[in-house]
Order: C-alpha cells, then structure tokens, then sequence
C-alpha cells in the first residue's frame, strides 16, 4: 500500500509557522540544541505548557518521526507529563508518550485511551539527540502502537486503541512544562492507511538550501515593482510576508530561484526534494504549483489553493527531473519553481 507523506519540518525557517497551530505559551525555533542545520523547536517556557500541532486529514493509521533532546533528567514533577500525543476530532487523546522520573534516566510511558500501558526503563540519557517514532492504527479489536528508539523497539501495546479518527498530532509539553527542557527536531508525519503490519519508521532529517539568485524564470512581479533580483524579496528568514514578496495577476507566469546547497554525509541519500513557499491570495480563485528544474527540465507538482492567511505550502519530488534520484551533483545544480494557477 502507498504510505503517504502528510507533513514534516526542521525549523529552518528560523520559526514554527509549519506548525498548524501553537500553545498559548509557544515552543519557538532555537539555536540552542540541533540535530540538523542551524535550528530545532526548543519547549521553553514558564507557562503550562508548551507545545505545537499539526493537523492532518482524518485517518486510523500514521507513523511519525522526530529526534529528541532533554537537557537534564526528569525530575520528580515531570512525572506523567505528555511529550507527544495523537488526537480525535473532540480533543480526546488516543495516544500519548509521557515522561517518568527515576534516579537512572529518564524513561518514556506509552499511554492508550488514557491509561498507562508499557514504560521503557531507562528511554534517555542528557547531552544527546535520540530518534523516537511510533507506528499505530487505531481499531477497537486489531489496533497496534509501537514506539522505536534509535530504529530499535521500546513500547508496544496491541488490542483496542479506540474507535476514532486521527486529526492532529500533538508535539512538546502537552499539559505542564518540563523542568527538563525537550528539544524536537527533523519532524515527520505520514499516512499509512492499507499497511497490515507495524514497521519501524525510518531515520530521516531534514536538510534546507536556500535561494542565491534568480534562476531562469523571472516572470512574477516584485514589491520592488521589478522582474530582477526577484531572490532577494523572498530569501528572508524568517519569511518577511508583508514587507518583501513577489506577485502575480496572471496563470501559468513562473519564477525560479538558484539554491544554495548541502553536503551529503557518508552514506547518506536523498529520499526527496521538497520546495516550500510561503504564500497568500488576494482573490478566490488563485492557485499555485511548486516544483523543480535541473539541466533544463521542469517537473512542477499539482495545483494548490493558498489561504487568504500567509500559510507554508510544499510539494514533496522523490525523483529528479528527467528521472532518476536525486544524488550531490543535483543538490548542487537544481533551481526551486513557482508557478501561477488558477483563474484571475
């Protein structure tokens, strides 16, 4: 069955506008631990609690992926304090990964329909990142939740996990604030409706390259009032919406950008290229396509329809244009494309 990708995020646009919605005392994007790039979703606060969502469209089955950092071991009171949890439509947790104190370290409790169901006695150590992922499927008779540390099983519950849809994942200090801070980053969430098994997610991190100069389409309209250098309007970070963008009144007009771009480690490989905008319309009936070109080839993905409120827009590329993956040599040569779609 196809596993489908629903969101995912590193932080590098210096803030947490992927995220779908914040706390009313917000986890910020902070140099302070990272596991890739410059910047990582820091929980740090004296309030309640500090956390993001992401809301996804309706399902029984997802997987997700994130690194994770404490700074200190758990203490006495972040005993039963939720790190992670998965929500229906009426704000009812299904599931939920939670932190226990004890001298050792700092282990995890998996928690279903809000009762406590395995614990992992020793999850963390501080001063390192650790990969989490869980795969689950919520059904009241066949329903599973494993959790995987570093790849390697560390929770697990079979049986009923309830009898409603998965709208929002909820990432940080859920209900209080840790005394030891968690730090999140490389974040994924995909659907996995149809897989008949649990499987160990994989390992993913989430590199950004950002715009250097015009690439070899310059047909939007800058705030400059210019087609020229059009780059340098939307290469702020964070996104700078409201003082520098480029716009468009017309269908099928594209602008492309030249990328900076990354080193692979030893025996990495690009699982995919993933073009971001950040983007508004005016109208009602503008739309927008992302995409790619390399060695003159475009490939540009489906049309999207923008809010009327600034929102991150992405379209996900695991093969090159032209065909093929994506290896250190495309990195290094491919240009980011917008699109114009719609009617105007």
């Amino acid at each position: 069955m196809a596993i489908t990708r629903r969101w995912q995020a590193g932080f590098e646009l210096v803030s947490v506008i992927e995220l779908s919605g914040v706390s009313a005392f917000p986890p910020s994007a902070s140099t302070v631990q990272k596991k890739t790039g410059s910047y990582a979703m820091s929980v740090i606060s004296n309030g309640d609690g500090v956390f993001g969502w992401i809301d996804i469209l309706a399902t029984r089955q997802i997987r997700v992926g994130w690194y994770l950092y404490f700074d200190a071991p758990l203490s006495s009171t972040d005993e039963n304090r939720r790190l992670f949890q998965v929500r229906d439509a009426s704000g009812n947790n299904l599931i939920s990964i939670k932190g226990k104190s004890l001298a050792a370290g700092s282990p995890l409790i998996l928690e279903v329909a809000g009762s406590n169901q395995d614990t992992e006695a020793g999850a963390f150590t501080t001063g390192a990142f650790y990969h989490l992922a869980i795969d689950m499927k919520i059904n009241s008779v066949a329903g599973w939740v494993k959790i995987y540390k570093d790849g390697v099983e560390i929770l697990t519950f079979s049986g009923n996990t309830g009898n409603a849809d998965i709208v929002r994942v909820c990432l940080g200090a859920i209900t209080s604030r840790f005394d030891a801070t968690p730090h999140y980053d490389d974040i994924y969430i995909d659907d996995t409706t149809g897989e008949g098994a649990p499987a160990a997610p994989p390992i993913l991190r989430f590199y950004y390259t950002t715009l250097n100069a015009d690439g070899n389409y310059s047909q939007w309209d800058g705030s400059d009032g210019n087609q020229v250098n059009n780059y340098l309007l939307v290469d702020e970070l964070p996104p700078n919406s409201d003082t520098d963008y480029v716009e468009t009144n017309v269908v099928d007009e594209f602008d492309s950008y030249s990328m900076t771009t990354i080193t692979l480690e030893a025996g990495q490989q690009v699982e995919a290229v993933i073009p971001i905008a950040f983007v508004k319309r005016t109208g009602s009936t503008e739309q927008i396509a992302l995409g790619t070109r390399l060695s003159g080839t475009d490939v540009v993905g489906s049309d999207q329809a923008p809010g009327t409120s600034y929102d991150t827009l992405w379209e996900r590329q695991t093969t090159k244009p032209g065909g093929g993956t994506w290896g250190q040599s495309d990195i290094d040569g491919f240009e980011a494309v917008i699109k114009s779609r719609g009617s105007y």
